[in-house]
């Protein structure tokens, strides 16, 4: 399995306070069966000097995991507000992208209130060759109002990441409601651990799969495309054709 967002990077505002917290984080990480994680710092401000800080901090800890004999490879990327999103220079923003691969910027939305701008940016970010994968969204006040927000920015190229451990309620009920309201109607692309050292895996990308399956009632390697083949074209950088993947009614005729 592949997590596109865990905040792993040792020393980095939102990560663990030092290596042997990244260590301890990456084998629990490791254990619960992904091979490829994303170290996502938040970006708040047009400013590179954090980003650089975190490529550091993240070739530090793949020296140190290959050391230890953990197998998981930890790429770049990074969680980016709005704010960060306007401020960063062009080289700074392809520097951001998941994996290292180019194209998908991973975007957070504010807590509260709704971006009218994003549409736009998003257009001027396509004439660049960059989409954008929205972050956490069952978290947003915005989305657990009215999900179907969402459906005008996904109609113009955005993927959208629920957090596994939000199936759990981990991130409380609101958050749980909405992440499995967005996984009926067919609006979630990712699940990702989105892990922190207060919360390194209360709920992993198998526990995230076992609730997809549940939910959409369909073989467990098409609900794996969420974790697995979605994330690796993302990682890549090539475009993203999700399946639709809405729940099989109950006696098993499949919609799509």
């Amino acid at each position: 399995m592949i997590d596109l967002s865990a905040h792993i990077l040792p020393g980095i505002p939102g990560g663990p306070a030092d290596m042997d917290g990244a260590i301890a984080m990456a084998r629990q990480i490791s254990e619960a069966g992904t091979v490829t994680v994303v170290g996502t710092p938040v970006l708040t401000a047009g400013d590179v000097a954090p980003l650089t800080a975190a490529d550091d901090a993240r070739l530090a800890l793949v020296a140190a995991l290959a050391e230890e004999g953990i197998p998981l490879d930890v790429l770049p990327g990074a969680e980016l507000t709005l704010d960060a999103l306007d401020g960063l220079p062009d080289d700074a923003l392809h520097a951001c992208t998941l994996g290292g691969g180019g194209r998908w910027l991973l975007v957070a939305l504010p807590d509260a209130g709704w971006p009218l701008s994003l549409p736009a940016r998003m257009a001027a970010l396509e004439m660049q060759g960059l989409g954008i994968v929205l972050a956490h969204v069952e978290q947003t006040e915005s989305v657990q109002l009215n999900p179907d927000r969402l459906r005008d920015l996904i109609g113009r190229g955005a993927l959208v990441q629920v957090d596994a451990a939000s199936f759990g309620g981990w991130h409380g009920a609101r958050a749980e409601r909405s992440a499995y309201s967005l996984l009926r109607a067919g609006m979630a692309t990712f699940v990702a651990s989105g892990a922190t050292p207060e919360a390194v895996y209360p709920q992993g990308l198998a526990e995230g799969l076992d609730a997809l399956e549940a939910v959409l009632r369909r073989p467990r390697d098409e609900a794996a495309w969420m974790v697995d083949a979605g994330p690796r074209q993302v990682i890549a950088g090539q475009p993203v054709r999700a399946p639709r993947l809405v729940p099989v009614p109950r006696g098993g005729f499949d919609p799509a």
